[in-house]
């Protein structure tokens, strides 16, 4: 086996080609935070991102995005704005820690993994596997929203009646061009949770979201939505589009409408567009919030972990890991009394 370590924007035609094909290998590859537009759009905006290509007999059989840290520890390209990473590869049996090794780096941590990878099994952390929600609309929007719960319908029928009759006619706008609502996105997620407003203190945190919001490749597309009442936005959702269908990305929506949920009332807006549009896969993406699994009607598990090019650092990490474990189940053991 042979690793190559290059910069994204080194990879050419013929890889890209390449990477495509292996994508559509696995239905979870299939994402656009896996595609070479995602992978390159990273690149473009920050030094340290980098791909390892992996080689077998001269022929490519593997390619590893990553970032790296001070410490010379990878971690997934565009951390952590991707919601999905690791090897993307042939059916070839992959030896994580020798590509880990050759690559030079001291270790790869990835924070939400495909759990099918067969390459990253033995590397999983235990216990931190979650589904990550799918709304599949292969069914059409309409058999799918009659299958969700009753008092779900409900809820989102008077959250519609309550945002028409509080600020005006609901309307969808499906894939906004205009820089002012991506801003807008930006500004209310940012005042919302205070780990969004550091990351879009990052320039290159930005200059990513802005270019893949405009980008319409094949593999990974920006789609920004925004709810409309009347004609003020009220809510809006920047989705990233490829083969497979929607994966989501960012959300926000006007905090003084919050208790009318003009953020689901979007996201199903979205999804019945989607469908219409012949999209048939939404992924909502590894976030355990509540709504998500109420609007979902499949899933996929993901998981965390890392590969360590030195087992006796890994075995040490491990030991590490399970007492933190432990010390944590006696501290709650003891509050619990």
């Amino acid at each position: 086996m042979r690793v190559t370590v290059v910069k994204p924007s080194e990879l050419g035609p013929g890889e890209a080609e390449l990477w495509a094909s292996f994508q559509r290998l696995s239905p979870e590859t299939v994402n656009p935070f896996f595609s070479m537009t995602f992978v390159q759009a990273v690149g473009r905006a920050r030094p340290s991102a980098r791909v390892a290509v992996v080689e077998d007999n001269s022929k490519i059989e593997a390619f590893l995005p990553f970032e790296l840290t001070p410490k010379n520890i990878a971690v997934a390209i565009g951390w952590p704005m991707n919601d999905l990473h690791g090897f993307v590869s042939s059916a070839a049996t992959i030896d994580a820690r020798s590509v880990v090794r050759m690559a030079g780096l001291r270790g790869w941590v990835f924070d939400h993994a495909p759990a099918s990878q067969q390459a990253l099994v033995r590397y999983h952390y235990r216990g931190t596997t979650v589904q990550c929600p799918v709304i599949d609309l292969t069914v059409g929007y309409e058999t799918y929203f009659r299958d969700r719960s009753r008092s779900l319908r409900r809820e989102m029928a008077r959250s519609r009646r309550g945002l028409e009759r509080e600020a005006g006619p609901l309307s969808l706008e499906w894939n906004s061009s205009n820089p002012q609502h991506l801003r807008k996105l930006i500004e209310w997620k940012s005042r919302k949770y205070d780990f969004t407003g550091l990351l879009f203190s990052d320039p290159t945190a930005l200059q990513i979201v802005e270019e893949l919001a405009m980008t319409d490749n094949v593999d990974c597309g920006g789609v920004l939505s925004v709810l409309l009442a009347g004609e003020k936005p009220i809510a809006f959702d920047l989705k990233l589009r490829s083969p497979r269908g929607l994966s989501g990305w960012f959300a926000a929506y006007d905090h003084g409408l919050a208790r009318f949920s003009p953020g689901i009332t979007l996201l199903l807006a979205v999804a019945q567009e989607a469908a219409r549009r012949d999209i048939a896969m939404f992924d909502l993406g590894y976030g355990q919030h509540r709504y998500k699994f109420r609007l979902a009607n499949n899933s996929y598990p993901v998981i965390k972990g890392a590969v360590w090019a030195s087992p006796i650092e890994h075995l040490g990490r491990a030991i590490s890991r399970r007492f933190r474990h432990v010390a944590r189940y006696c501290i709650q053991a003891v509050k619990r009394g």
